[in-house]
């Protein structure tokens, strides 16, 4: 199974995935990882700005839906920390990111997941996510 089939299997089974209507896609050896735009997604309606809590939430499913993949869902995940900057104000449209893994030690992993909505070099937020490694499930 590849790691975007992983990938989709693991949003396929999360209620939250439907919510923030979470897609993957290959980018060459790359996953991106997509939130489709939804009014729900809405946190301030005068601006029409995404909510800081639907980008976390992005960020962190795409960080554990790729880290689920890298250990070809074979090992339990759970948050730890999460550490998320928010580098400008979200526009009600579509989000796209990129994850990538700092570290990933026996019972520990750091993993950084960066997003943004029409070019890659603006991001709108990056998350930085600590996640404990359980046994095997």
């Amino acid at each position: 199974m590849s790691n975007l089939d992983l990938v989709n299997a693991f949003a396929a089974r999360a209620p939250v995935s439907k919510w923030l209507g979470f897609s993957a896609s290959r980018d060459g050896d790359d996953i991106l990882f997509h939130l489709t735009f939804d009014e729900r997604h809405i946190g301030n309606a005068m601006i029409r700005a995404l909510h800081g809590g639907a980008i976390a939430a992005f960020l962190e499913f795409a960080a554990e839906a790729a880290l689920h993949a890298r250990f070809n869902g074979e090992k339990t995940l759970s948050s730890i920390n999460v550490d998320v900057d928010y580098l400008t104000s979200a526009r009600a449209e579509n989000m796209t990111a990129r994850v990538r893994f700092i570290r990933i030690g026996r019972r520990i992993a750091f993993v950084e997941a960066t997003g943004w909505q029409k070019d890659e070099t603006s991001p709108v937020a990056t998350g930085r996510f600590r996640f404990r490694i359980g046994g095997a499930k």
